[in-house]
């Protein structure tokens, strides 16, 4: 059978967004041969700088772009790669469903999943952030498309509340699904002897959103303003920071974290730059090995959390509180509540406490598994239902 993996990428820039893809496809992967199927995929999604590709031994797949450009020259042709598809698995980027990034990220997204339902493939949105939806008409058309989806899981506490409060019928609860990312833990790039702190510098935030110095995020703290006093006060108590950019686009620098942390390094000498990743799976790698980490890219503190490493994300958008409230961690900073000097030190005072965070990550594993197994379970029944020929949704 082949599944159309829509909205996922493996050679983003985004490693968020990669390690979304290469986590989905593991999972729908394994459920598919729990089912007896051998999966064949259609990655449809954006293309970046980066090339992090699953193993071909195992996996069979090929890549078609979905960008603006495509679907003006060519709308036939994705249509009908979409319509190729027996099911299409769509991840939205993990939380580009919603508008507050703009009404034509929306819109694409939109006509991406109009474009498998117009093809009566069965669609299911996998765990992602759903909203928030701010206009009349992104409410009315989302909800539209949900209700028209097979399956709607949304991935926190919050989002699954959008889709009750929209009458969202084929609905459920589950996690991030980058929380089952591999990785191999690593120390070698950092001093034994010192308390290693990793910082992922958004870029993003650092030039107050897409519209440069607009803060279009609406935030409370000065997030540059904290950055800088946070690094000064790090270095100060004698801690080896490492700056681990986690969204590395080329030719983007309004998203560019590693061209901002390459400043920042220039200011700061002491600082310590990870390499620009070659992907997500090593950029986890390198942020298992830190004893601490401070994050505003959200993807990069559930690398930390799932690799236990105690952490802080600094939040922009309620996707971060709904994430961790779900999974009963209440360390987030929310940089549009608390102003810059509050925000540094509830940050300065988790780190002190860090031991007491470590444990808290720790018990947040056993809900993790529950629901990344419940995530499994549904895809199971999905994938079973699709493989009979009596199946409910017939094309």
């Amino acid at each position: 059978m082949k599944f159309g993996l829509l909205w996922h990428s493996f050679s983003s820039g985004n490693l968020g967004v990669g390690a979304l893809s290469i986590s989905n496809m593991l999972l729908i992967d394994e459920a598919a041969r729990k089912c007896g199927i051998t999966p064949e995929f259609l990655i449809i999604g954006s293309s970046g700088p980066c090339a992090y590709p699953p193993s071909t031994e195992r996996f069979k797949y090929e890549f078609i772009e979905f960008n603006e450009s495509a679907l003006l020259k060519n709308p036939h042709g994705l249509y009908r790669a979409i319509s190729s598809c027996d099911a299409v698995f769509d991840i939205g980027e993990g939380d580009s469903f919603s508008d507050i990034y703009g009404a034509k990220r929306l819109i694409k997204l939109l006509v991406s999943k109009g474009m498998a339902l117009g093809g009566r493939v069965p669609l299911i949105l996998s765990p992602q952030t759903i909203g928030p939806f701010k206009s009349d008409w992104a409410t009315k058309a989302s909800a539209w498309a949900m209700k028209k989806s097979t399956m709607v899981f949304a991935r926190d506490h919050q989002s699954f509340d959008v889709l009750k409060q929209l009458n969202i019928p084929n609905r459920d609860e589950v996690i991030d699904v980058a929380f089952a990312l591999p990785f191999e833990r690593q120390s070698e790039h950092r001093d034994p002897n010192k308390l290693a702190v990793g910082l992922s510098v958004s870029a993003l935030l650092h030039h107050g959103g897409y519209e440069g110095t607009a803060n279009q995020f609406g935030l409370r703290a000065d997030y540059k303003a904290l950055t800088d006093r946070l690094i000064r006060t790090l270095l100060e108590r004698g801690h080896e920071v490492h700056l681990v950019p986690h969204v590395i686009p080329i030719g983007f620098p309004a998203e560019d974290d590693y061209t901002v942390s390459q400043q920042l390094q220039q200011q700061y000498p002491e600082l310590k730059l990870a390499p620009r990743f070659k992907g997500p799976i090593e950029a986890k790698s390198y942020i298992s090995g830190m004893d601490f980490f401070v994050g505003a890219r959200m993807h990069a503190t559930i690398g930390a959390f799932s690799a236990g490493v105690p952490v802080v994300p600094l939040a922009y958008s309620r996707k971060f509180a709904g994430l961790y409230q779900s999974l009963d961690y209440h360390r987030v900073v929310d940089l549009k509540t608390e102003d810059t000097e509050s925000a540094l030190e509830l940050v300065l005072a988790h780190l002190d406490n860090r031991e007491q965070l470590k444990a808290e990550v720790a018990a947040s594993g056993a809900i993790i598994r529950r629901k990344l197994d419940a995530y499994s379970a549904g895809l199971e029944q999905i994938l079973a239902t699709l493989h009979q020929p009596q199946a409910a949704y017939q094309r």
